[in-house]
């Protein structure tokens, strides 16, 4: 990590949640709840399982054009696991957009792999978000389920771009993963 994501790092380490994994949270006046299950088309080998469920669990889900992921797992190269925390950067034009979120579940079996994260007080947003990859049949579906509510005065004031942003994310993960 180079010495402005630490100094980021560093200071959400402590930053408590915003938003319960198993009791979820209160609503606000806006709230984004998405779901989305998306084929990304035939896998006879398993082959494009693994390199997608590898990025997942590398914490690699989004393209760096979209999301950068920032934590201690790539110092110790090894996978994300629940409790670890993940310094976020949404980088738009010469701006980036910072945030620490929470691991609450990072799992992978023979043919389904799951991660997800809760909200920090340090995230511009307050809520939770997972994706899950599943191989059946020969064919990868993938199933991205968020709840989003602004958390900050930037989030309310730029409603329409951190929704933007936010979609964004999840149409350039998708794309990747297609490519695979």
């Amino acid at each position: 990590m180079d010495a402005t994501v630490k100094k980021r790092f560093e200071d959400g380490q402590s930053a408590p949640l915003s938003w319960s994994p198993t009791e979820g949270g209160k609503p606000s006046i806006v709230c984004f709840r998405d779901s989305l299950t998306e084929d990304l088309g035939l896998d006879p080998t398993g082959k494009r399982f693994t390199a997608i469920a590898d990025k997942m669990m590398a914490g690699n889900y989004y393209p760096p054009d979209a999301v950068q992921f920032f934590g201690l797992h790539q110092d110790e190269h090894r996978t994300i696991k629940p409790g670890d925390r993940i310094q976020q950067r949404a980088p738009f034009g010469p701006l980036g957009f910072w945030s620490m979120v929470e691991i609450f579940i990072a799992e992978r079996a023979e043919n389904e792999c799951q991660i997800g994260y809760v909200t920090t007080k340090k995230h511009h947003g307050r809520g939770i978000w997972s994706a899950t990859l599943t191989r059946a049949n020969d064919k990868l579906t993938i199933k991205v389920e968020s709840i989003a509510n602004p958390h900050s005065f930037m989030f309310w004031a730029g409603l329409p771009f951190a929704r933007m942003l936010q979609l964004r994310a999840r149409k350039r993960a998708l794309e990747e993963f297609k490519k695979l």
